[in-house]
């Protein structure tokens, strides 16, 4: 039966339940988890909780759900506003092993670009580390979401299925992905920042740190990742197997 609430309430009750999944799936692990600690946590009862999801399988489906929906849209408005847009304005041209900029200052405001755009996904990952905690710890276990973590390739890889990555080729048709290139994102962007919202806490007080100087310090050691990359005015794109295209 449909509760008895207005869209304020239910809104706020959903969300409570929401809250109170993350919480407990991030502290004692979704299998340990039961759905009447969930209830008791988000004070509600357990038949509201089964109004809104049809198990607990089905709250982690919707929060890991609108976690990748979320970042997809994060990454869409950078290529968007930044890589699309100076293709247009003729400021950038896709080669097969680089992006090159037609001069400085284009590759200045490039980079530029990207280290606020990564400072606002760095806000987002610690929003939401808690629930990035519950996929790094299932990635660990045998079960359903022991791959979790893996559906950030959908983001990244190179095929017909990834919009970002159509984007880019409709943009510009000498854009290609390779296995070295997804390799390299995975391991040496969205692992790290995974891993660093999975640990921010503890490494903050076993460190003595507060929050400006633990951010200020991985936006530091970020930019040193990507000027690895920069040659002159070009962003060198490892290479290696290049994955099929799909224009």
């Amino acid at each position: 039966m449909k509760p008895n609430h207005t869209p304020a309430q239910e809104n706020g009750a959903k969300k409570r339940i929401l809250d109170a999944a993350t919480q407990l799936f991030s502290k004692k692990g979704y299998d340990a988890t039961r759905v009447n600690e969930i209830a008791e946590t988000a004070n509600v009862t357990k038949g509201l909780i089964y109004y809104y999801f049809k198990s607990k399988e089905e709250i982690l489906d919707y929060l890991l759900q609108i976690l990748f929906e979320d970042f997809t849209a994060l990454v869409m408005d950078f290529v968007h506003t930044n890589i699309v847009r100076m293709i247009k304005d003729g400021k950038l041209d896709i080669e097969p092993d680089r992006f090159h900029f037609t001069n400085e200052e284009a590759i200045r405001n490039f980079l530029q670009n990207t280290y606020d755009y990564y400072e606002v996904v760095l806000d987002f990952i610690l929003e939401n580390r808690s629930i990035l905690r519950i996929l790094m710890l299932e990635s660990l276990k045998e079960g359903k979401y022991r791959n979790g973590i893996f559906r950030a390739m959908d983001i990244i890889k190179g095929d017909e299925e990834n919009p970002i990555y159509k984007t880019i080729v409709e943009a510009d048709k000498d854009f290609t992905s390779s296995d070295d290139l997804v390799c390299i994102k995975f391991f040496f962007s969205i692992i790290p920042l995974v891993s660093f919202a999975v640990y921010y806490d503890d490494y903050k007080n076993q460190n003595d740190l507060n929050d400006e100087e633990l951010r200020a310090s991985f936006l530091r050691s970020s930019q040193i990742v990507l000027h690895a990359m920069v040659s002159g005015r070009d962003i060198l794109l490892p290479k290696g197997k290049t994955q099929p295209s799909y224009t």
